[in-house]
C-alpha cells in the first residue's frame, strides 16, 4: 500500500505539538516511535495529511518515583521501561508486560503514550495500567487533566483524547508489601498481538486473599477489570483459586483467523486462573 504525500512537522514541546494539531485539523497525526501510526498507514487505514513528530520533543522519558506512585514519562520506550531498574523494584508488572510487546525493534522504538493512544484492546501496557489503577496525565498545550486509565480506553482503537490532546505522563501505584503478580499472554508467535492476556495483583494475609485486581485483555474491545472474580477470590487460599473462577463473566471475544471466540473466552480463563496462582505464591514469599 502506498501512501499519499503528507506534509511533515517536527515539534520541540508537547504544546507545539498540540497547536499544530488544532492548526490543520482531523487530517494531523502524531508520530513518536511510529510502531502504531505506521502499520495503519501501510494498511491503508489511515492516510494522514500531516505528520507531527514529537519524537525529540523536550518531555518526560524517564521513571520517578515520588510519594508512593511511580511516574513514567510518555516518551519512554518500551525497551527503556523493560529494563529500568526502578520500575521493577516499584512496580515488576511494568517491565513484565513491557518485555512481551512486539520484537526488539518495535521495544526500542515503541512508546508509552503511543501505546496508550492508539488503544489497541489486545495491547500490553494498556491492559496491566488498568489492573494497577493507574492515572494518565493528559495536555492540549493550554491546560492539563487526569483520567483513569479504565475511563480512558473507550473500545477499539478509540482513547478519551480531544484531536488537539496528548498523553504526558502515567501514574501507577508502587508494588505494596504482601503483593504479589502476575503477567500471562498467549500469542501464535512472538512478537504477535496476544489472543488472550491477563495482568494480576493478589495480596495474602492469614494464608487467604484479602486483596486482588484482575484485568484481561484481547477478549473484549478494551481492557477489563473483572470485579465478579476479584469479589469470588474474597477470602480464597492459592489452591482454591481453581474453584472460584468460574467462566469469565463480563467479555466479548471475536472470532478471526488467530482464534475463535470460544477459544479465546477458555483461553482467558486458563490465564486467569495462571496469573492468580502465580501472584499468589509471590504474595506468600513477601508475607
Amino acid at each position: 500500500m502506498f501512501t499519499r504525500p503528507f506534509q511533515f512537522e517536527r515539534a520541540d514541546q508537547l504544546a507545539d505539538a498540540c497547536e499544530l494539531l488544532r492548526r490543520h485539523g482531523e487530517g494531523a497525526k502524531v508520530i513518536a516511535g511510529g510502531q502504531s501510526l505506521m502499520p495503519l498507514v501501510n494498511l491503508g487505514l489511515v492516510q494522514p495529511e500531516v505528520v507531527i513528530d514529537i519524537s525529540r520533543a523536550d518531555a518526560g522519558r524517564h521513571v520517578t518515583l515520588v510519594d508512593g506512585y511511580l511516574a513514567v514519562g510518555a516518551l519512554m520506550t518500551h525497551a527503556r521501561l523493560a529494563a529500568d531498574r526502578l520500575a521493577a523494584e516499584a512496580q515488576p508488572l511494568l517491565g513484565a508486560a513491557a518485555r512481551k510487546i512486539g520484537n526488539a525493534r518495535v521495544r526500542g522504538r515503541g512508546t508509552l503514550g503511543g501505546s496508550l493512544a492508539h488503544s489497541d484492546p489486545a495491547a500490553e501496557l494498556p491492559l496491566v495500567l488498568v489492573a494497577l489503577g493507574a492515572t494518565y496525565e493528559i495536555t492540549d498545550g493550554r491546560r492539563s487533566r487526569e483520567a483513569k486509565a479504565e475511563e480512558f480506553h473507550l473500545g477499539f482503537l478509540t482513547p478519551q483524547l480531544a484531536d488537539d490532546e496528548l498523553v504526558v505522563a502515567v501514574r501507577v501505584p508502587r508494588l505494596g508489601p504482601g503483593w504479589g503478580w502476575s503477567f500471562q499472554e498467549v500469542s501464535r508467535r512472538d512478537g504477535d498481538f496476544a489472543l488472550a492476556a491477563a495482568a494480576v495483583l493478589v495480596r495474602i494475609a492469614g494464608g487467604v486473599i484479602v486483596e486482588s485486581r484482575v484485568a484481561v485483555g484481547g477478549v473484549s474491545d478494551r481492557p477489563l477489570r473483572l470485579a465478579d472474580a476479584e469479589i469470588a477470590l474474597t477470602g480464597a487460599t492459592v489452591s482454591q483459586i481453581g474453584d472460584r473462577i468460574g467462566p469469565i463473566q463480563g467479555i466479548r471475544p471475536v472470532s478471526d483467523t488467530g482464534a475463535s471466540a470460544g477459544y479465546r473466552a477458555h483461553l482467558c480463563r486458563v490465564l486467569v486462573t495462571r496469573a492468580l496462582a502465580e501472584a499468589g505464591s509471590r504474595s506468600e514469599e513477601a508475607a
